[in-house]
């Protein structure tokens, strides 16, 4: 199975963002509303097969527009920043999935290369908002979520082959 781009629904919804979630999540992302119009208006990705979603979600004590990410499954979170065309950082991923963050990458870069920025699955005419191969910034460092800024890392590809990138070449 693969990510499906879908509008979100309250009962899937609820399925992926528990109360736990939720409670571990919190100081990292403002809560989306399960109930509010906005949200029902919102399309996220879905993957039915492995239980895992993406949604765009807000930092919380940030003033910029930058795209962020929460990817969730089993429970656990991973919260991700767009820094430049086709790279992201991670700013937190829960102690549940730090183990199994090859795989969580190239779960979210499935998300995103499906979904595109918006995860809507549309691209834009000249292809601006699409994301065919997603770069993460490493993430160091066993135990509790961590803040990490571009500085504090370096680029890595998502493909199943690991080839190098770095954010320079990446970026528009």
């Amino acid at each position: 199975m693969a990510f499906v781009i879908q509008p979100v629904v309250r009962d899937v919804f609820d399925f992926f963002w528990t109360p736990d979630v939720q409670r571990k999540i919190r100081r990292f992302v403002h809560p989306p509303d399960a109930a509010s119009q906005e949200l029902e208006q919102q399309t996220w990705a879905v993957e039915e097969g492995v239980k895992a979603c993406l949604l765009p979600v807000s930092l919380v004590g940030q003033t910029d527009t930058a795209w962020c990410y929460a990817f969730v499954m089993n429970g656990e979170f991973a919260v991700v920043r767009h820094e430049s065309y086709c790279v992201y950082s991670f700013v937190s991923i829960s102690p549940g999935l730090q183990d199994k963050l090859d795989g969580v990458k190239r779960l979210i870069a499935e998300a995103l290369r499906v979904g595109g920025e918006f995860l809507d699955g549309k691209a834009g005419v000249d292809g601006l908002f699409a994301v065919p191969d997603a770069q993460f910034m490493r993430l160091d460092g066993p135990g509790t979520p961590v803040l990490l800024t571009p500085a504090d890392v370096s680029p890595f590809s998502s493909t199943p082959g690991g080839n190098r990138r770095s954010a320079d070449r990446a970026s528009r």
